[in-house]
């Protein structure tokens, strides 16, 4: 698993933290991880024989999460700001992100940005939750602090379903599929610029890939294989890819 110098120091912490959890009996947890970042921290963890970790990132679906190493003194490291807004305002993910790091409020302390119509849920770490509560404007666009947070307030995931035949799961087949490309461009593509399935950047292009499996391309958007199975006549399997839209 080939990980960056950041990566190695991110690693080495979490396996700190886990540590220090074993060893005091008090909670501990780390900052809001991307998903890539998750499935490094989870691998070496696991490897190692830490057990009991849980991660939570606010609701279900969350892909910016905390690791959590359970113990007295626990009580949740994060807290879910909610900012209302006129309908006709549109203030956009990249409006609020920008509005956070502006009072230098670093981005591995913010979770998921979620932006509705009239509502935006943004998760932050308690440690900084005063400064994203006094925050009054976002791109120039006024807005009212409420802590209300519910799940009627997560915005739907729209995708669009991408469907074919493959003769076996192998990643360049079914990525072929998804960026509509010949299966010899796509395997260029991936021994050239790698393709990061499940969050981890891979350039095989026989890895192999499995139902419910994630994957994206720089240029071309995020994948999901929804769907693996049934056989047509020739033996081909049939695949569904739900693209994130």
């Amino acid at each position: 698993m080939s990980m960056t110098d950041d990566e190695r120091l991110l690693t080495r912490h979490i396996k700190d933290l886990a540590r220090r959890a074993d060893n005091t009996g008090r909670s501990m947890f780390s900052c809001f991880l991307d998903e890539r970042q998750l499935a490094l921290c989870s691998a070496i963890l696991d490897r190692e024989g830490f057990s009991g970790y849980k991660t939570d990132g606010g609701y279900d679906g969350a892909r910016r999460r905390v690791i959590i190493f359970p113990g007295y003194g626990e009580s949740c490291p994060f807290t879910a700001v909610a900012y209302s807004y006129r309908q006709e305002d549109k203030p956009s993910h990249r409006d609020f992100l920008g509005t956070l790091m502006a009072l230098d409020i670093k981005r591995e302390t913010v979770g998921d940005i979620l932006v509705g119509p009239s509502k935006t849920i943004v998760f932050v770490l308690n440690s900084v939750c005063p400064l994203a509560a006094g925050i009054t404007k976002v791109g120039g666009v006024g807005v009212r602090v409420l802590f209300d947070f519910c799940e009627e307030d997560i915005p739907g995931e729209e995708s669009v379903s991408l469907s074919g035949t493959v003769s076996s799961l192998r990643l360049d087949a079914v990525a072929a599929i998804a960026l509509r490309l010949s299966r010899e461009k796509t395997q260029e593509l991936i021994r050239t610029k790698g393709i990061t399935l499940n969050y981890l950047t891979v350039f095989d292009p026989g890895a192999a890939v499995s139902q419910g499996d994630v994957f994206s391309v720089r240029g071309y958007g995020r994948f999901k294989l929804s769907l693996a199975g049934g056989l047509s006549k020739k033996g081909r399997i049939f695949i569904t890819v739900d693209k994130s839209v």
